[in-house]
């Protein structure tokens, strides 16, 4: 079409990647030579290449510029990165969709409270508490013992300062004839960005 400007050939598109991770959005205008924006949540993060040195060190813009070529590469992906981004060419008055970047991150190492080992005297009930701390998506908390997962345990999620992560307290109850000395029994964490789940174990000892 005659007379036409610009256009994008490449957006960001939306994404998920686990913190710790590089990620590229891309960005292609074929025959734009003007100045290129990369936007996060609306505030800009510099023009063309200069991203690292404005405040930016794990961002930088790759790509041949001559082909049009500006996309934005993350390096070790944090939560901050947990955004909307925007490609702008300045002069063209065009930009692309925003691309929602959720960054996920692994819980912390479960604890189990009083581990490594809990003593009990003859007749008494077992209360065992775990927190995995620190996740975004919230940890979920299994509880198992012998192979086979324990039903019956509390569970409560905090929201964090951030307003992204979560920790999450399990609460497990078991009465003085459900519970063995020399038993051990083991808290699993996981989310989405720790699927096979992280692992702690207490050892039960009946005095």
């Amino acid at each position: 079409m005659v007379g036409a400007g610009p256009v994008f050939t490449q957006q960001p598109t939306d994404l998920v990647v686990v913190a710790g991770q590089p990620v590229t959005l891309p960005c292609s205008i074929p025959g734009y030579h003007g100045m290129v924006l990369w936007l996060r949540d609306g505030m800009a993060l510099g023009v063309n290449r200069d991203v690292s040195g404005v405040g930016y060190p794990r961002y930088d813009i790759v790509g041949d510029h001559g082909k049009g070529e500006y996309h934005l590469l993350i390096q070790r992906t944090e939560m901050q990165d947990d955004a909307f981004f925007e490609c702008q060419a300045i002069q063209a008055a065009i930009r692309s969709r925003p691309a929602r970047l959720t960054v996920l991150v692994p819980p912390d190492d479960p604890v189990i409270v009083g581990s490594p080992v809990v003593s009990l005297r003859a007749g008494d009930h077992l209360n065992l508490t775990c927190h995995a701390d620190n996740a975004k998506p919230a940890a979920s908390i299994i509880w198992i013992r012998n192979g086979l997962v324990l039903s019956g345990a509390m569970y409560s999620k905090t929201l964090l300062r951030d307003g992204r992560r979560e920790s999450t307290v399990s609460t497990l109850y078991l009465s003085p004839n459900n519970i063995e000395s020399g038993q051990h029994i083991t808290c699993r964490a996981s989310n989405k960005a720790a699927p096979n789940g992280k692992d702690a174990t207490v050892t039960v000892d009946i005095q």
